[in-house]
């Protein structure tokens, strides 16, 4: 088995298991996020490889994407996912410190996939580019996510109640 393949399965893996630390009363929040960031990620892939930025060069459906659909599908957005619903209601600045360890965080990961394996190859792209985009990819997020829930006369508190 080669080093990409274990990095794929060690990817999916963590993620699973992360949905174990998931509270229940968070998890349509949760859900939510992750189909946000998820459109989000996925455009910003497809943009990245059209223009020759990044590459994928061992993939899980070659014939059918050239994305890899465990960092851009999964991976990716369940980082983010796990980040707007953990992340405090204080201040703007302690917040912006919150996203920027996040960030960093991710950051590393790709970096290290990218210098380490197959997965991801940086063609015109840095690490810096990558912190940039997640950044972004964040942000954004996080911002249709405030918004959708911005009403809360619309939806009723996520306290365990389901029908």
């Amino acid at each position: 088995m080669s080093i990409e393949s274990i990095v794929i399965i060690l990817m999916w893996g963590m993620g699973l298991v992360s949905f174990l630390f998931i509270p229940k009363n968070r998890m349509r929040r949760f859900i939510l996020a992750h189909l946000f960031c998820q459109s989000l990620t996925w455009l910003s892939s497809l943009f990245h490889v059209q223009f020759d930025l990044l590459t994928f060069p061992f993939r899980e459906f070659p014939n059918a994407t050239d994305l890899l659909v465990t960092t851009e599908y999964f991976f990716y957005p369940t980082f983010c996912a796990f980040y707007i619903i953990f992340e405090p209601k204080e201040n703007y600045f302690f917040r912006l410190i919150y996203l920027s360890f996040w960030i960093t965080g991710l950051t590393m990961i790709d970096l290290l996939v990218e210098r380490y394996t197959n997965l991801i190859e940086y063609v015109h792209y840095s690490w810096y580019w990558t912190w940039v985009n997640f950044f972004i990819l964040f942000a954004v997020t996080n911002i249709l996510y405030q918004w959708f829930f911005k009403d809360k006369a619309l939806f009723r508190e996520d306290e365990g109640v389901t029908r």
